[in-house]
Protein backbone atom coordinates (compact mmCIF):
# COMPACT_ATOMS: atom_id res chain seq x y z
CA UNK A 1 0.00 0.00 0.00
CA UNK A 2 1.56 3.49 -0.96
CA UNK A 3 1.68 5.94 1.28
CA UNK A 4 0.11 9.40 0.24
CA UNK A 5 1.75 12.53 0.10
CA UNK A 6 -1.24 14.05 2.25
CA UNK A 7 0.36 11.67 5.31
CA UNK A 8 3.79 13.60 5.11
CA UNK A 9 3.72 15.65 7.76
CA UNK A 10 7.43 16.05 8.82
CA UNK A 11 9.65 17.35 5.51
CA UNK A 12 12.75 18.72 5.55
CA UNK A 13 13.98 21.63 3.13
CA UNK A 14 13.05 20.83 -1.03
CA UNK A 15 16.15 18.76 -1.66
CA UNK A 16 17.20 18.87 -5.06
CA UNK A 17 16.44 22.76 -6.46
CA UNK A 18 16.40 22.00 -10.16
CA UNK A 19 12.83 22.08 -9.91
CA UNK A 20 10.65 23.67 -6.60
CA UNK A 21 9.01 22.46 -3.93
CA UNK A 22 5.29 22.66 -5.80
CA UNK A 23 6.70 20.46 -9.00
CA UNK A 24 8.01 17.52 -6.65
CA UNK A 25 4.59 18.08 -4.91
CA UNK A 26 3.06 17.53 -8.01
CA UNK A 27 5.43 14.69 -8.84
CA UNK A 28 5.03 12.30 -5.79
CA UNK A 29 1.17 12.49 -6.13
CA UNK A 30 1.08 11.91 -9.90
CA UNK A 31 3.27 8.59 -9.33
CA UNK A 32 1.85 7.94 -6.25
CA UNK A 33 -1.03 7.19 -8.35
CA UNK A 34 0.72 5.69 -11.13
CA UNK A 35 1.75 3.18 -8.81
CA UNK A 36 -1.40 2.54 -7.01
CA UNK A 37 -2.85 1.84 -10.86
CA UNK A 38 -0.61 -0.73 -11.15
CA UNK A 39 -1.19 -2.62 -8.04
CA UNK A 40 -4.95 -2.75 -9.51
CA UNK A 41 -3.61 -4.23 -12.23
CA UNK A 42 -1.56 -6.81 -10.79
CA UNK A 43 -4.69 -7.74 -8.22
CA UNK A 44 -6.52 -8.90 -11.50
CA UNK A 45 -7.25 -12.68 -11.90
CA UNK A 46 -4.58 -14.07 -13.99
CA UNK A 47 -7.29 -14.86 -16.57
CA UNK A 48 -7.61 -11.30 -17.40
CA UNK A 49 -4.14 -11.07 -19.02
CA UNK A 50 -4.60 -11.60 -22.87
CA UNK A 51 -0.68 -12.79 -22.81
CA UNK A 52 0.27 -14.01 -19.37
CA UNK A 53 4.05 -13.77 -20.34
CA UNK A 54 3.27 -9.67 -19.72
CA UNK A 55 2.76 -9.98 -16.29
CA UNK A 56 6.45 -10.92 -15.50
CA UNK A 57 7.27 -8.32 -18.05
CA UNK A 58 5.19 -5.96 -16.97
CA UNK A 59 6.11 -6.52 -13.34
CA UNK A 60 9.34 -5.65 -13.51
CA UNK A 61 9.05 -2.71 -15.80
CA UNK A 62 6.90 -1.08 -13.29
CA UNK A 63 9.13 -1.14 -10.29
CA UNK A 64 10.51 2.23 -12.60
CA UNK A 65 7.55 4.29 -11.25
CA UNK A 66 8.42 2.97 -7.65
CA UNK A 67 11.53 4.15 -7.46
CA UNK A 68 10.42 7.19 -9.17
CA UNK A 69 8.13 7.70 -6.20
CA UNK A 70 11.16 7.29 -3.95
CA UNK A 71 13.63 9.42 -6.10
CA UNK A 72 10.81 11.79 -6.36
CA UNK A 73 9.96 11.45 -2.24
CA UNK A 74 13.82 12.41 -1.26
CA UNK A 75 13.91 15.27 -3.70
CA UNK A 76 10.56 16.81 -2.44
CA UNK A 77 11.99 16.83 1.49
CA UNK A 78 10.13 13.83 2.86
CA UNK A 79 10.97 12.96 6.16
CA UNK A 80 13.78 9.83 6.76
CA UNK A 81 10.95 8.28 8.41
CA UNK A 82 8.49 8.63 5.38
CA UNK A 83 11.30 7.34 3.26
CA UNK A 84 12.11 4.58 5.64
CA UNK A 85 8.38 3.60 5.22
CA UNK A 86 8.38 4.17 1.19
CA UNK A 87 11.32 1.25 1.16
CA UNK A 88 9.30 -1.44 2.67
CA UNK A 89 6.60 -0.68 -0.08
CA UNK A 90 9.50 -0.57 -3.00
CA UNK A 91 10.77 -4.02 -1.46
CA UNK A 92 7.26 -5.36 -1.27
CA UNK A 93 6.88 -4.39 -5.28
CA UNK A 94 10.29 -6.03 -5.98
CA UNK A 95 9.47 -9.45 -3.96
CA UNK A 96 6.03 -9.46 -6.16
CA UNK A 97 8.42 -8.70 -9.84
CA UNK A 98 10.60 -11.25 -8.83
CA UNK A 99 8.09 -13.60 -7.93
CA UNK A 100 5.88 -12.86 -10.82
CA UNK A 101 8.96 -13.25 -13.35
CA UNK A 102 9.88 -16.44 -12.22
CA UNK A 103 6.88 -17.47 -12.68
CA UNK A 104 5.63 -16.13 -16.14
CA UNK A 105 8.45 -15.45 -18.17
CA UNK A 106 10.96 -18.25 -19.63
CA UNK A 107 14.25 -19.27 -18.14
CA UNK A 108 15.58 -18.64 -21.34
CA UNK A 109 13.29 -15.17 -21.82
CA UNK A 110 15.07 -14.03 -17.93
CA UNK A 111 18.65 -15.09 -19.12
CA UNK A 112 18.20 -12.63 -21.84
CA UNK A 113 16.21 -10.02 -19.99
CA UNK A 114 18.46 -10.04 -16.96
CA UNK A 115 21.77 -10.69 -18.33
CA UNK A 116 25.04 -8.83 -16.83
CA UNK A 117 25.64 -6.07 -18.28
CA UNK A 118 22.40 -5.56 -20.23
CA UNK A 119 20.10 -3.40 -18.46
CA UNK A 120 21.77 -0.38 -16.32
CA UNK A 121 17.97 -0.09 -15.06
CA UNK A 122 17.65 -3.52 -13.35
CA UNK A 123 21.16 -3.51 -12.35
CA UNK A 124 21.04 -0.23 -10.57
CA UNK A 125 17.61 -1.16 -8.88
CA UNK A 126 19.18 -4.25 -7.06
CA UNK A 127 22.13 -2.13 -6.13
CA UNK A 128 19.32 0.30 -4.82
CA UNK A 129 17.85 -1.97 -2.65
CA UNK A 130 20.47 -3.38 -1.02
CA UNK A 131 22.47 -0.39 -0.31
CA UNK A 132 19.36 1.36 1.16
CA UNK A 133 19.10 -1.59 2.96
CA UNK A 134 22.56 -1.31 4.63
CA UNK A 135 22.16 2.75 4.56
CA UNK A 136 18.75 2.31 6.98
CA UNK A 137 19.92 -0.73 9.03
CA UNK A 138 17.45 -2.63 8.73
CA UNK A 139 16.60 -5.96 11.10
CA UNK A 140 17.77 -9.33 9.64
CA UNK A 141 14.45 -10.20 8.42
CA UNK A 142 13.74 -7.63 6.50
CA UNK A 143 17.15 -7.31 5.15
CA UNK A 144 16.94 -11.22 4.36
CA UNK A 145 14.00 -10.44 2.33
CA UNK A 146 15.96 -7.62 0.20
CA UNK A 147 18.91 -10.00 0.03
CA UNK A 148 16.15 -12.85 -1.53
CA UNK A 149 14.39 -10.29 -4.13
CA UNK A 150 17.14 -9.17 -5.45
CA UNK A 151 18.25 -13.12 -6.30
CA UNK A 152 18.73 -12.32 -10.34
CA UNK A 153 21.67 -10.20 -9.15
CA UNK A 154 23.75 -12.45 -7.25
CA UNK A 155 26.44 -13.57 -8.92
CA UNK A 156 27.55 -9.91 -9.53
CA UNK A 157 30.60 -8.77 -7.66
CA UNK A 158 29.08 -5.25 -6.29
CA UNK A 159 26.54 -6.65 -5.16
CA UNK A 160 27.35 -9.74 -3.53
CA UNK A 161 30.15 -8.14 -1.91
CA UNK A 162 27.79 -5.57 0.01
CA UNK A 163 25.21 -8.51 0.97
CA UNK A 164 28.17 -10.25 2.76
CA UNK A 165 28.79 -7.35 5.04
CA UNK A 166 25.86 -8.51 6.58
CA UNK A 167 25.63 -11.92 5.45
CA UNK A 168 29.08 -13.22 5.65
CA UNK A 169 28.53 -16.79 4.43
CA UNK A 170 26.87 -14.86 1.06
CA UNK A 171 29.00 -16.24 -2.00
CA UNK A 172 30.38 -13.51 -4.13
CA UNK A 173 30.84 -13.78 -7.43
CA UNK A 174 33.82 -12.49 -9.99
CA UNK A 175 31.79 -10.81 -12.40
CA UNK A 176 31.00 -6.87 -12.58
CA UNK A 177 28.04 -6.36 -14.34
CA UNK A 178 29.40 -2.89 -15.28
CA UNK A 179 32.73 -2.33 -14.63
CA UNK A 180 32.58 1.08 -16.56
CA UNK A 181 30.12 2.42 -14.45
CA UNK A 182 30.78 1.18 -10.34
CA UNK A 183 34.35 -0.31 -10.68
CA UNK A 184 35.70 2.55 -8.63
CA UNK A 185 32.94 1.92 -6.26
CA UNK A 186 33.88 -1.46 -5.82
CA UNK A 187 37.65 -0.48 -5.74
CA UNK A 188 36.77 1.59 -2.77
CA UNK A 189 35.41 -1.68 -0.46
CA UNK A 190 39.75 -2.70 -0.99
CA UNK A 191 40.95 1.06 -0.20
CA UNK A 192 43.23 2.01 2.10
CA UNK A 193 41.45 5.79 2.02
CA UNK A 194 37.30 4.61 0.37
CA UNK A 195 36.64 8.16 0.94
CA UNK A 196 38.86 9.30 -2.31
CA UNK A 197 36.90 6.56 -4.34
CA UNK A 198 33.27 6.98 -3.48
CA UNK A 199 34.14 11.43 -4.15
CA UNK A 200 35.45 10.16 -7.74
CA UNK A 201 32.70 8.54 -8.18
CA UNK A 202 29.94 10.74 -7.11
CA UNK A 203 31.53 13.42 -9.04
CA UNK A 204 31.29 11.00 -12.30
CA UNK A 205 28.10 9.79 -11.10
CA UNK A 206 26.03 11.70 -14.23
CA UNK A 207 27.97 10.85 -17.10
CA UNK A 208 28.45 7.12 -15.72
CA UNK A 209 24.82 5.91 -15.50
CA UNK A 210 23.99 7.89 -19.51
CA UNK A 211 21.17 5.46 -20.79
CA UNK A 212 19.04 5.05 -17.27
CA UNK A 213 15.32 5.71 -17.06
CA UNK A 214 14.70 8.96 -16.02
CA UNK A 215 18.67 10.29 -17.06
CA UNK A 216 18.15 13.88 -19.11
CA UNK A 217 15.03 14.61 -17.46
CA UNK A 218 15.83 17.74 -16.09
CA UNK A 219 16.07 19.05 -19.54
CA UNK A 220 12.15 18.53 -19.96
CA UNK A 221 11.25 19.50 -16.63
CA UNK A 222 8.31 21.60 -17.89
CA UNK A 223 7.07 17.88 -19.54
CA UNK A 224 7.02 16.45 -15.26
CA UNK A 225 9.71 13.92 -16.01
CA UNK A 226 12.27 14.85 -13.65
CA UNK A 227 12.21 13.29 -10.26
CA UNK A 228 16.00 13.67 -9.06
CA UNK A 229 19.40 12.31 -9.75
CA UNK A 230 20.39 10.15 -6.67
CA UNK A 231 23.51 8.23 -6.01
CA UNK A 232 21.47 5.59 -3.57
CA UNK A 233 23.89 3.18 -4.26
CA UNK A 234 26.76 5.08 -2.35
CA UNK A 235 25.19 4.39 0.59
CA UNK A 236 25.48 0.96 0.89
CA UNK A 237 29.63 1.14 0.48
CA UNK A 238 29.99 4.24 3.11
CA UNK A 239 27.19 2.85 5.61
CA UNK A 240 29.51 -1.12 5.01
CA UNK A 241 32.24 1.01 5.64
CA UNK A 242 31.34 3.43 8.48
CA UNK A 243 33.11 6.03 6.07
CA UNK A 244 33.34 9.57 7.36
CA UNK A 245 30.96 11.13 4.27
CA UNK A 246 30.55 14.50 5.52
CA UNK A 247 32.77 15.50 2.71
CA UNK A 248 30.16 14.08 0.19
CA UNK A 249 27.79 16.20 1.58
CA UNK A 250 28.44 19.23 -0.99
CA UNK A 251 27.76 16.61 -3.83
CA UNK A 252 24.55 16.76 -6.07
CA UNK A 253 24.03 13.72 -6.60
CA UNK A 254 24.68 12.46 -2.53
CA UNK A 255 21.71 11.38 -0.62
CA UNK A 256 23.32 12.03 2.27
CA UNK A 257 20.16 12.49 4.44
CA UNK A 258 19.25 8.58 4.47
CA UNK A 259 22.78 8.37 6.41
CA UNK A 260 22.69 11.00 8.73
CA UNK A 261 22.16 8.44 12.04
CA UNK A 262 25.48 6.47 10.63
CA UNK A 263 28.15 9.00 10.68
CA UNK A 264 30.79 8.46 12.64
Amino acid sequence: MTIRPESEKEKTVLRDTRADQAYFDDAVEYLTTRCESNDRRFDRPVEKWADQKMIGQVAGDVMKQRWDRFSALYSQGASVEVLRADFDVVLSDAERALRLEMRFLSAEHRAVRFAFGNSKDFYREWLALVALALAFSVDDGTFDRVVAAVELGWGDRLIDRLIATRRPAHPVGETLSFPKVVGVLDEALDAADPSKLIDKYLKNWYGAWKGIWGWGGHLSIDKGVYNGYWAFEVLGVVAALGVDETQFRKNEFYPGDLIETRTP
